[in-house]
């Protein structure tokens, strides 16, 4: 017993020295980690620098003929990436009509389809859209209230308001510059411009709540009578974002997918927008932008003529005025409606050529202006002779203000 303590002191002894070392106890049968990702399969993304656009080199999805699409690397943009996913989600991750929507983009204009399911499933439902258009068939229809006595003084109190109108000659003096480069460079008067920005958004102080993507991709599913448009105007709004390198949800406008001061739909912006501050970009929320684009879609869409007037009222010796087919579509000669005595308060600046003849119903009368083809120019915008009018009168009226305030 002795001799059995005596051995157990000095192996203590000796591993406290460290003459001798314990071995540590190697457990058995214990699993594996199996990595979730093989280093083949993980992609390294270099970092972005601003001189060096990072280039991403598309590969096939997966075996389906479908997917197995060969297409060019795509440049990321500076200004804004957007993410690619697989997955389509969103408020319409189950239209038929969407996936074939998005084949269409891909097949047509080698759209990446992983950016435009990441694009497609932030979209909500725009409901409020909806309802604009009666597509829900909860309201009855609605008469047009041009004709009702009275329609054009309730049309105009609208427009045609001492604050609207100094807010247009502040406008004026604010970017005078861009407006004068606009009517050398396209033949349009400043006041004109300022006619549509100040009926379209008050000169920027509206432009619209409505997520732009939301509401064109809302409408061109759901909105059946017109969806052949709205499917137009979501394909110039994805082409757009694309080219522009933007932020699909960022942009908002109205119910019906226009934005911007200028108010321009999609397929205006890519048919007629132009930079005209030379920053590299097109914005319509810039003023000069939204400046140029105006004065250049009047010119190519409206076929502006700046050597002839816009409109000019007349005399009739009758309180209301009937037997004539009127709007900015009709077609006379001035020799006709002067031998129905009808006649401008004005020498009309030396016009001779054929007018449309306009009637605004007011509380005591018809007034009845003659227009030229550039009245019909501004009703490109908007094909209604009260807002023409509203234009033409809201230009006429800044212009006298600004003028008569040098």
């Amino acid at each position: 017993m002795t001799k059995l303590k005596a051995l157990m002191l000095l192996s203590i002894l000796l591993i406290s020295t460290g003459c001798v070392k314990r071995e540590q106890a190697v457990p058995t049968n214990i699993p594996t980690k199996t990595p979730i990702y093989s280093p083949q399969e993980i992609t390294v993304v270099p970092e972005y620098t601003p001189t060096q656009p990072t280039v991403v080199n598309r590969q096939p999805i997966n075996n389906s003929p479908f997917y197995n699409i060969e297409t060019p690397p795509q440049v990321i943009p500076s200004s804004y990436t957007i993410p690619r996913s697989r997955y389509l989600g969103g408020a319409y991750r189950n239209n038929y009509n969407l996936k074939k929507f998005i084949n269409m983009m891909v097949s047509k204009y080698n759209y990446d389809r992983y950016t435009l399911n990441t694009i497609f499933s932030t979209v909500d439902r725009d409901t409020e859209a909806l309802k604009k258009y009666n597509v829900f068939k909860k309201t009855k229809p609605k008469y047009s209230k041009t004709t009702l006595i009275g329609a054009w003084d309730k049309y105009r109190a609208n427009f045609l308001t001492s604050s609207r109108i100094n807010n247009g000659v502040a406008f004026w003096r604010e970017n005078l510059s861009a407006l004068n480069r606009a009517a050398q460079t396209y033949g349009v008067a400043p006041e004109y411009i300022i006619g549509i920005i100040g009926v379209e958004t008050n000169f920027g102080s509206y432009t619209g709540k409505h997520s732009v993507m939301n509401a064109l991709t809302t409408l061109a599913l759901e909105f059946k009578k017109r969806s052949k448009f709205f499917k137009g105007e979501l394909e110039s709004y994805l082409l757009m974002i694309r080219d522009e390198r933007l932020d699909p949800q960022e942009i908002k406008g109205s119910y019906a997918g226009a934005f911007g001061l200028a108010q321009f739909m999609p397929t205006a912006f890519r048919q007629h927008a132009v930079d005209f501050n030379n920053d590299g970009h097109i914005n319509l929320f810039n003023k000069a932008d939204a400046i140029g684009s105006i004065a250049k879609y009047f010119k190519e869409r409206g076929k502006w003529n700046n050597r002839i007037p816009v409109a000019v009222k007349t005399q009739y010796n009758k309180r209301r005025f009937y037997g004539l087919t009127t709007g900015f579509k009709s077609n006379y000669t001035q020799r006709h409606l002067l031998s129905l005595g009808i006649r401008p308060v004005s020498n009309f600046f030396g016009y001779r050529g054929d007018v449309s003849l306009i009637k605004l119903s007011r509380y005591d009368r018809d007034e009845l202006w003659w227009g030229t083809k550039n009245f019909y120019a501004i009703t490109r915008y908007n094909p209604k002779d009260h807002y023409a009018m509203a234009v033409h009168q809201l230009a006429q009226a800044v212009k006298n203000a600004y003028y008569s305030r040098r």
